[in-house]
This record gives structure tokens, C-alpha cells and sequence, in this order.
């Protein structure tokens, strides 16, 4: 038998280097597609997070506008029990609270004490007015979300 000539043999490495470089070629397409994919879902991902944490927060706003009003109404009844003339001490034992917390639910409820001292006079308008700065900021929020 003859043996091959050598630019039969140089035909023959040629293809085999070229059916590697396609099958290298192939891969590496390939890899690119997947790390494609796989940023797309990163970016997915995210997404996801940033839309519940925007859901979270609204719900979060609208919550504390409802304890706050639960508060306030709870600090109305406080001032009603007072009304008929009970005593802030007797009030106190009677909801199994301290006076401060009782002189507190009455601040909440937006209730004008008749024992402030010169120091909650000055307090409790600027804790109104940032109280109404807080409702404007979660208004405008949760109308954004």
C-alpha cells in the first residue's frame, strides 16, 4: 500500500483543526448565550425586589396611618373617661397603665393636658407639625406607589 502524501496529510490536519475551531467556536457562542441568560435574570431578579419593597413600604405607610388613628381614638376614650370626672390616677389603675402613659395617650390623641409644663408647650407643636410633615410624605408616597 502507498503511503499518503504529505499534502494529503496536510488536507487531512487542516480539516481536523478546522472541525475544532468549530466545535471551540460553537461552545464559546454558546457560553455567551448562557451568561446572557443568566444576567437577564440578575436584572429579573432585582426587579422583583425593588416592585415588593415599593408594595412593602405603601403597605407599611398605610398601616401606621390606621395606628395612628387607632392611637388617637384611643387617647379620645382616655379623655372621656377623665370627663366624667375620674381621676388620671384612677384612669391609669383602671387600663393597668402609669400616669405618664395615660398623660402620653392623651398627647397622641392630640388632647391638650391640663398639667403640661412649660417644656411640653413648646414640644407638642413641633411634634405636630413634623407629625404633619410625616402624613404629607406617606400621603405622597402611597398615592406614587
Amino acid at each position: 500500500m502507498a503511503a499518503p502524501r504529505k499534502s494529503a496529510q496536510q488536507v487531512a490536519a487542516r480539516e481536523k483543526a478546522r472541525a475544532k475551531a468549530q466545535e471551540l467556536t460553537e461552545r464559546h457562542e454558546r457560553l455567551i448565550d448562557l451568561a446572557a441568560e443568566f444576567f437577564e435574570q440578575q436584572d429579573h431578579a432585582e426587579q422583583i425586589r425593588v416592585e415588593a419593597q415599593e408594595r412593602a413600604d405603601a403597605i407599611l405607610a398605610r398601616a401606621e396611618e390606621g395606628a395612628v388613628s387607632a392611637l388617637a381614638e384611643a387617647g379620645a376614650k382616655v379623655q372621656k373617661m377623665l370627663d366624667t370626672g375620674e381621676s388620671r390616677a384612677a384612669v391609669a389603675a383602671r387600663l393597668g397603665l402609669s400616669t405618664a402613659e395615660v398623660k402620653r395617650a392623651l398627647d397622641g390623641a392630640g388632647v391638650s393636658s391640663p398639667t403640661t409644663d412649660a417644656g411640653d408647650a413648646e414640644t407638642a407643636p413641633t411634634l405636630a407639625a413634623t407629625a404633619d410633615e410625616v402624613s404629607a410624605q406617606v400621603a405622597a408616597e402611597t398615592k406614587a406607589a
